[in-house]
């Protein structure tokens, strides 16, 4: 007797999430191309996965659109893309296919999309505010420990804006069952962070998981050896236990640089440790004692409620073990929800503390129980608030709420206990050796973050926002500070930041322009200026939205124009220059913003620093004329106290952050190859009036240095660099000669070559004849925000596009004022972003920001800010000098007046 071979059995797996159909085909095609696969689709929402020659299937996905429970983020936020359920079913010969399928599909299913990270960096406004580049985290990466919430991702957004890419970042979480910690893995994968785990179980027991520790820890070291090997310094923010394995020690063979410690284990731990390192403490600093610990105690109490949901609270008794910060603060909420609360604490001063409270007191566990019998025992220790002679007291039924890793860890010693079960969602209930019973809520850890984000986004903004600025400060000041831990200096620098003002105005003034729980664009939360005499020199066109602006952060302002007679009464005015204002009003002035005609730009500056060497001063761009470059570095080099920021409005632009991450997610292996650049406005009325001539640069003085801050935000840096200090010979000019204007329009394009990129640049510029860009009809005009509207403006006189090619991809941003086909308006400060593939619109999205209103917003805070600010970046400004230069030695012999000629130029 014989028998055929045995197939294996068919496998399947059902995955969930929002994607396009057009992007799930297009990634599985990749898959089935890297692995010899031939694929068809027999219908619409299938795919099969065949090897050549045969039509035995491999791999077969099935999808169909469906509703989930609920939106999966703290704000409530849909993706943009539509829910799918996928079926991928594996069939023989299929595995590896299927493993790489659903491997990249689980990944591109839990990341978060582009609006979930928006909503997140919306609701940490606070921290948004101080999430500005300064160049003090140039040249650090940063290794950051934490629990994976919500709000540690939006801090590690914020990092990432404040200056450290995103490949210079690694996450290491906790290990504790947050809700979604898939999601922010996979999301910081997305984004090209380095993401893993060093668990507490690991950290507080290595006898028992070497393993596990050592290759978390040989992990870590590769990450360090790579930093080490680009020239960066490395900057821990630690959680409890990284800085104890060693790597603050002198003798060290992997010594960090610097490092923050955010918990009191975390002191505990590196108590006995010889350290060679600065360390900031802001585990017992006042922002998370005050700020910080009332938030995590109303997350502990509402996780708490929610696990219990059939239990009575009101008016029973509790013990509380462990009266410190924590503990103290639960106390009282569960006073105030009614129940009789009885302190356990070993510490005189604790206990005196919780009685003077009201609480009834006591040295010991064991002596507590011999006197309550209490329904639920909550541990705020992180030590062993159990020990084994207490459990015999234990009453039956008991709840035991752990608010620290090692609060009942007694109970996981199987000797302790007859026998014990998986509650699933809820915790573990086990049989005491008395054969009571007891059930202990969460995973053993710390129970506010058991399937769960604990605390929101907005109750740990100003914490995450303190972070960062203690983090910039000691990046800043590592060289110059003694090793050890300081906490004394951590609250100066916090103090003096302003964030607890601006905590204030954003979630609990009284008077405020908006609620902290509504959508308003974020560079409106707060007022930076709030009580600061700010000058602002100029008052034409610049001059008045710079006034406007900066009247909305609270500035005091005066106005200085000797040429304009019209000054606005709302402000006080001076028709002098800077040298015959009175000393009583110059002295006064914190912040001073130049806004007057280019060519004087220097000596106004001059005049500033003359007066007040140290003075702040936000310069409207261009900076300054190009013969005059080598003396404003001169000037600024030698008042080496002053900050001058320069503005540039489009580089903080929000739009170009959606940009970039959907050229990540559309096309994440292909490098950008091609970018587009278009900026163009009708300037023939205000140039028949006098207004907005610019004959030293034409019009590259007007848009131009805007095109150039999107490419920055947009080329490799090796790339831009290439491309601003290449000659212009270099490039295809068409320049259209104006006698007027020196050169009204222009268009260059540019092959840009370095050792890992090749891409063509394209940037075109007009005052005088607006190129209109009108892109496609938008796919989704019935957003149900009313945002697409029709005829909501005549024709506009102003186009701001760009376009990025990627892979087979084609992604575009419109920037305000936005005009589409079929007369589709958005209003102002809203943009829209495609992305487009084989004639196909894969995402349509339409983004809100003012990228004047946020460009001051982070000058101001880089201006006013504890960080020392990096002197301007001149480089796009010699760049447009050379280009002038060499058009102006390419100029056509003189036209009749009025005329323009149009020549390619080189």
């Amino acid at each position: 007797m014989t028998t055929g071979t045995v197939q294996p059995p068919e496998t399947w797996k059902v995955l969930r999430g929002p994607i396009h159909a057009a992007d799930l085909r297009a990634g599985v095609s990749n898959i089935a191309a890297e692995h010899g696969l031939t694929i068809f689709s027999p219908t619409q929402n299938t795919l099969v996965l065949t090897s050549p020659g045969d039509d035995v299937p491999r791999v077969t996905l099935r999808w169909h659109q469906f509703t989930p429970k609920c939106p999966d983020t703290l704000s409530h936020v849909l993706p943009d893309a539509p829910h799918l359920e996928i079926l991928v079913d594996q069939s023989s010969g299929g595995a590896v296919a299927a493993n790489r399928i659903e491997t990249w599909l689980t990944r591109k299913l839990r990341r978060l999309d582009q609006a979930e990270l928006a909503h997140i960096v919306e609701s940490m406004p606070v921290l948004d505010r101080y999430a500005v580049p300064s160049g003090v985290l140039d040249g650090w990466a940063i290794i950051f420990r934490d629990h994976y919430v919500e709000n540690s991702l939006g801090f590690l957004l914020a990092i990432e804006r404040a200056g450290i890419p995103a490949e210079w970042i690694y996450a290491l979480s906790k290990g504790d069952r947050t809700r979604n910690r898939d999601r922010i893995h996979a999301t910081l994968i997305d984004r090209g962070c380095a993401s893993g785990l060093l668990d507490n179980t690991a950290v507080n027991a290595p006898e028992t998981h070497a393993i596990e520790l050592a290759e978390s820890l040989n992990q870590i070291d590769n990450f360090i050896d790579a930093a080490r090997s680009a020239g960066r310094r490395v900057l821990v923010i630690d959680d409890g236990g990284l800085i104890a394995q060693g790597y603050g020690r002198a003798d060290a063979l992997r010594r960090i640089d610097a490092a923050l410690e955010l918990t009191v284990s975390g002191l505990k731990r590196i108590a006995a440790s010889e350290l060679s390192i600065p360390v900031f403490n802001l585990a017992r600093s006042e922002l998370k004692t005050k700020l910080g610990y009332p938030e995590i105690a109303d997350s502990c109490l509402r996780r708490l409620r929610a696990l219990l949901p059939a239990t009575k609270v009101t008016g029973r008794p509790v013990i509380v073990i462990g009266y410190g910060t924590l503990g103290s603060r639960l106390s009282m909420t569960l006073q105030a929800q009614g129940c009789h609360v009885h302190v356990v604490d070993s510490d005189p001063v604790n206990l005196i503390a919780a009685a003077e409270k009201g609480h009834l007191t006591y040295r010991s566990v064991r002596e507590a129980l011999q006197r309550v019998t209490p329904f639920l025992i909550t541990g705020c220790t992180g030590g062993d608030a159990l020990l084994p002679e207490d459990l015999d007291l234990l009453p039956d039924g008991v709840f035991l709420a752990p608010f620290a890793t090692r609060d009942f860890s007694v109970l996981a010693d199987p000797q302790r206990t007859r026998s014990s079960k998986q509650l699933p969602g809820v915790g573990r209930r086990y049989q005491l050796n008395s054969g009571n019973y007891a059930t202990v809520l969460g995973d053993g850890r710390s129970l506010n973050l058991f399937e769960a984000d604990a605390i929101p986004n907005q109750g740990y903004d100003a914490y995450r926002a303190g972070t960062l600025i203690a983090a910039v400060a000691l990046c800043e000041q590592a060289d110059h500070l003694p090793p050890g831990v300081h906490t004394e200096l951590v609250d100066e620098i916090i103090r003096e930041s302003g964030l607890y003002e601006a905590y204030y105005d954003t979630y609990l003034a009284a008077e405020r322009t908006a609620p902290a729980n509504t959508r308003t664009p974020k560079s409106y939360s707060g007022k930076a200026l709030a009580g600061v005499s700010v000058c602002v020199v100029g008052y034409g066109a610049a001059g008045r939205l710079h006034a406007e602006i900066l009247a909305a952060e609270g500035a005091e302002l005066t106005v200085l124009d000797p040429k304009h007679q019209d000054l606005p009464r709302a402000y006080r005015g001076f028709h002098q220059g800077i040298g015959d204002l009175p000393h009583a009003v110059s002295s006064g002035i914190g912040l001073w913003s130049i806004c007057c005609p280019t060519a004087d730009h220097l000596p106004v500056l001059r005049s500033i620093l003359a007066q007040t060497p140290d003075a702040r001063v936000l310069l409207e761009k261009p900076a300054c004329q190009g013969h005059e470059i080598d003396a404003l570095e001169a000037l600024l080099d030698s008042h080496r106290n002053a900050r001058v920021a320069v503005t540039d409005q489009y580089q903080h632009a929000r739009v170009l952050d959606v940009l970039n991450t959907l050229v990540m997610r559309f096309e994440p292996e292909a490098p950008i190859d091609h970018i587009g650049i278009t900026f163009t406005k009708d300037r023939t009325d205000d140039i028949a009036h006098g207004r907005f001539i610019d004959r030293f640069y034409g019009v590259l003085g007007y848009e131009w240095l805007h095109m150039l801050a999107v490419l920055r935000r947009l080329m490799p840096t090796e790339s831009l660099n290439a491309y601003l200090t290449a000659s212009p010979r270099r490039s295809e000019l068409w320049a259209t000669y104006d006698e007027r204007l020196f050169v009204s329009a222009l268009t260059e394009r540019a092959s840009v070559t370095t050792a890992d990129t090749h891409l063509r640049v394209e940037l075109t510029s007009s005052i005088t004849s607006p190129t209109v860009v009108l892109g496609s009809t938008p796919r989704r005009c019935d957003d149900g925000l009313g945002r697409w509207q029709r005829s909501l403006r005549p024709t506009d006189d102003r186009h701001r596009h760009i376009t990025v090619h990627a892979g087979r991809t084609r992604f575009t941003a419109h920037l305000d004022p936005v005009t589409a086909p079929d007369g589709w308006q958005l209003n102002r400060n809203l943009h829209r972003v495609t992305v487009e593939r084989g004639g196909e619109i894969l995402h349509d999205e339409v983004i809100e920001d003012s990228p004047l209103h946020t460009a001051i917003r982070q000058a101001i805070v880089m201006l006013t800010g504890p960080v020392t600010a990096p002197p301007p970046d001149l480089a796009p400004l010699r760049r447009i000098a050379k280009l002038a230069e060499f058009l102006r030695a390419q100029q056509p012999r003189r036209q009749e007046t009025g005329q323009a000629a149009q020549s390619r130029v080189g």
